[in-house]
């Protein structure tokens, strides 16, 4: 008999809260282990609409999916675009416009905390055989991420003594 492992791909929005510098989750979606970027992040800006701000992502956010919900919500888009960078599309041409490497490199902070989650779930190879079990597992995970911000917010217990 052939033990096939699950396949599932998370794809979290992440906000930014600068008072107290934390990363909330803010929505996600979860896909078959080889959905395509463009789709699940047109699923997730469909379903968590982001009101303002910047939206931050790599390439794999290059698509007609996140153009086309991106064209109708308040949000500056700093995407890498694929292809070396070249436009033809009126969205396309926005986002290259609107390129700053300066806010780009704030990706790498979410990355440091997706790569945390990927870490707990086993660096992405899921034990569950079935698609939606991983995929439940997955959004699990961020639900757990969430709980962790929520629950470093509140104060120490009485008589708690930090041991560093």
């Amino acid at each position: 008999m052939r033990r096939v492992r699950g396949h599932a791909r998370l794809l979290a929005l992440m906000r930014w809260d600068r008072e107290r510098r934390l990363l909330w989750p803010w929505g996600g979606v979860v896909g078959e282990g080889y959905a395509p970027d463009p789709r699940l992040g047109g699923e997730v800006l469909k379903r968590f609409p982001p009101s303002r701000g910047w939206l931050l992502g790599d390439a794999g956010f290059d698509g007609k999916e996140v153009w086309g919900v991106l064209g109708e919500a308040g949000v500056r888009p700093v995407i890498r675009l694929r292809g070396g960078g070249e436009a033809r599309e009126e969205a396309r041409v926005r986002a290259r416009e609107g390129w700053d490497p300066e806010v780009y490199r704030f990706r790498g902070v979410v990355e440091g905390v997706f790569g945390g989650m990927k870490t707990r779930l086993g660096g992405g190879y899921l034990m569950e055989r079935k698609p939606w079990t991983a995929m439940a597992r997955a959004f699990l995970e961020l639900i757990a991420y969430g709980l962790r911000v929520l629950l470093s917010l509140l104060p120490p217990p009485p008589g708690y003594k930090a041991i560093y």
